[in-house]
């Protein structure tokens, strides 16, 4: 839900990313201490990506389709390996998993790519979930808070309309609806703009860079990863891929600490 109301801070976010990157204090670097060489290349060129309402079945269908049209080496998602395994548990608990509309997206694209048996590694990119609330609880102000309540019902009246315009295939007039007041939002929740969109945006991307880095060091050469990330971060994720070393450079200024991305096992 918080995703795709997030996408009125688009803009927002990538102004401060162009910012960021146009800053020249910053110093350009291709090792990094992480145990192995950022590639000295735009990593946008390797992956690919499909964005997502989140809760989906539409969405679900689009990656399944660029899946069989790229044949990619990889697929990545946005979540972390918790919030995978309690959806994963979720879904075997289902009343309802024997008429499934597939609106839990991410599982279901994994489920149905792993029953298919593509040839293709499984990734999770996002933040762990405990990490997030408490960079948002270490931060957020009594006022946020309190704000963020208030707009609880309008946000889920917004939501709801919005995702039944895209289900319908109706993406950019869902994309509209998301786009709201942006100066309510820079007034009212900087540290939700901050942690869950431009932190996350970061690791996402270190994350994707990090494994175009393997699949070069193991020889691949015209290769595609897709990422399957919430709409609202596709545009900074792209932007920071283009220059792998300013990507880790804003990941340190977050302190946010690097690890690789959790992979999923094909069994």
């Amino acid at each position: 839900m918080i995703d795709v109301f997030l996408n009125e801070v688009k803009h927002i976010v990538d102004d401060y990313l162009k910012d960021f990157l146009k800053d020249s204090s910053i110093q350009r670097t291709t090792a990094v201490s992480k145990g192995f060489l950022l590639p000295e290349v735009d990593c946008l060129q390797y992956v690919e990506f499909v964005g997502s309402a989140h809760f989906s079945a539409r969405s679900t269908s689009e990656v399944l389709q660029i899946i069989n049209n790229l044949k990619p080496v990889g697929l990545c998602i946005e979540l972390c390996q918790y919030r995978y395994e309690y959806i994963l548990s979720m879904c075997d608990y289902c009343l309802e998993k024997n008429f499934c509309s597939k609106k839990c997206e991410f599982v279901a694209t994994i489920k149905t790519l792993k029953r298919e048996k593509m040839n293709l590694d499984f990734w999770l990119i996002d933040m762990i979930q405990d990490e997030i609330m408490a960079r948002i609880l270490a931060r957020a102000s009594s006022e946020e808070a309190k704000a963020w309540q208030r707009l609880q019902k309008y946000v889920e009246q917004r939501e709801a309309y919005g995702m039944r315009l895209w289900e319908e295939g109706l993406k950019d007039e869902s994309m509209l609806l998301f786009n709201g007041d942006l100066e309510l939002m820079r007034k009212n929740f900087p540290t939700l703009w901050r942690v869950l969109i431009l932190e996350r945006n970061a690791l996402m991307a270190c994350r994707l860079i990090y494994l175009v880095s393997q699949y070069l060091g193991r020889g691949f050469k015209s290769f595609k990863i897709v990422a399957f990330v919430g709409a609202a971060h596709v545009g900074g994720i792209q932007m920071l891929l283009k220059q792998p070393g300013n990507a880790y450079q804003l990941l340190e200024q977050f302190g946010i600490a690097f690890s690789p991305p959790y992979f999923i096992r094909k069994d």
